[in-house]
């Protein structure tokens, strides 16, 4: 029985086994290679303890690799449009009890940065959970109100839900909030929801930010009503007025940035990932940079710059709404998250905590990365053009089968006549 499901869910092609868009999936294991030898190379600072080594760490990093592997070859066979809104709206649900619950413990145990569920074999990380399954509750949303997109119910309920799901994370990671929250603004601007409303949130939001940066500066003791206040600000003015010979991370990485040059020092031969306490997740650009130089980088930044590219393709040809709007998601995401990443790697921002997808030591993050790509490829096979042949191939077999009828009654109706005359004629 369970066999059969699967089978009849999955629709595995032994002839094929990587269906869809294929160079998401080159693209997607490019990554991966990179991402074993970088965090190999960057993980210096982390394997210098008494319990740290390199065989233990890339061990762990090879099984996330795995599981995220296997994930992505999982949702790239099912289809994206079982996704029915029962299930999307128990994930989501499910993610926020998780954000709820890990809020709680953190507060319990005086945790001002409580941001992980501990399972015993591993750690989960919540926000990562609700980060994607808001994009697949929104994007179902739109999708089933099309025809209603200007509703001021719909801009609401959405915009109600996005700000739910970001601030049970802001108090304690507000980078990965701001990010949930923006993506899913764009998202609503990508739908059509309520245009007006959107640009006066919008307004409204950029005079929220510039009040907030003020009162930090005219009144200190405001900042410390957050948890994580202090942290926000020192990050902030370490950006802006930092000493640049400090022995910051920001520093470090820079550093590292500018000892690589051109061809960079050599894959392995990094020096600075020995300062640098996130080297293979926050700053692993820096190390990139550091080894392989600016050549390298380019070729990262191609890789990138494809990546969305397709994404964007497999959205704009996609058949349905919610797939389009799905993939669209998921290109907002990946692609802040990567500006984001580089961006602190090289001075642009203010350190904030942001992995590089598909390229940082992995985790709930790349796992969960990789199944919503599995899915997102799963949704390339239902193109305009095959969900037309589709709609094409049933309408004829319609048609098919009432030419067919047809045939039959007339077939049935000359037998009627003919018995009628043999009647008559013996008669």
């Amino acid at each position: 029985m369970l066999t059969e499901y699967f089978r009849y869910n999955m629709h595995i092609d032994k002839s094929k086994i990587l269906l869809g868009n294929k160079a998401l999936w080159t693209i997607y294991i490019v990554l991966i290679a990179i991402s074993m030898i970088e965090v190999y190379s960057s993980s210096g600072k982390s394997i210098m303890t008494p319990q740290g080594n390199y065989i233990a760490l890339l061990a762990k990093q090879f099984i996330l690799i795995l599981a995220g592997v296997g994930g992505c070859f999982v949702c790239s066979k099912i289809s994206y449009k079982k996704l029915t809104r029962a299930i999307v709206s128990l994930l989501w649900g499910i993610s926020l009890a998780c954000l709820f619950a890990v809020l709680i413990s953190g507060r319990m145990s005086g945790d001002s940065a409580a941001r992980w569920i501990d399972l015993g074999i591993f750690q989960f990380q919540p926000s990562e959970l609700a980060k994607y399954t808001l994009m697949l509750m929104l994007a179902q949303q739109m999708a089933f109100a099309q025809n209603e997109l200007d509703s001021k119910k719909l801009y609401w309920t959405l915009l109600i839900e996005i700000t739910i799901t970001s601030g049970l994370i802001f108090f304690d990671n507000f980078s990965t909030a701001a990010l949930i929250f923006i993506s899913g603004f764009i998202l609503m601007f990508i739908g059509g929801v309520n245009r007006r409303l959107w640009t006066y949130t919008f307004l409204l939001l950029i005079v929220a930010a510039i009040l907030f940066v003020f009162l930090t500066k005219v009144a200190p003791d405001f900042i410390a009503l957050f948890p994580r206040g202090t942290t926000w600000v020192n990050r902030i003015n370490n950006y802006g007025t930092g000493d640049i010979t400090d022995m910051t991370q920001q520093n470090e990485a820079l550093t590292a940035i500018a000892t690589g040059g051109f061809i960079g020092r050599g894959i392995g031969n990094t020096i600075q990932s020995r300062f640098l306490d996130e080297g293979q997740n926050d700053f692993i650009f820096a190390i990139i940079l550091e080894e392989g130089g600016i050549w390298l980088c380019l070729i990262i930044l191609i890789l990138y710059i494809c990546l969305m590219y397709n994404l964007i393709k497999v959205a704009n040809n996609c058949g349905g709404y919610f797939g389009t709007l799905t993939t669209y998601g998921f290109a907002i995401i990946i692609g802040l998250q990567s500006i984001i990443n580089m961006s602190v790697s090289v001075g642009l921002m203010p350190v904030t905590g942001q992995t590089l997808p598909f390229i940082s030591y992995g985790g709930t993050s790349f796992v969960l990365a990789s199944m919503y790509l599995g899915m997102v490829i799963n949704i390339s096979k239902y193109d305009k053009k095959t969900t037309k042949q589709t709609i094409d191939s049933k309408q004829d077999a319609a048609t098919d089968v009432e030419e067919q009828q047809k045939q039959d009654l007339l077939k049935a109706a000359n037998n009627n006549i003919e018995k009628e005359d043999n009647n008559e004629s013996n008669n």
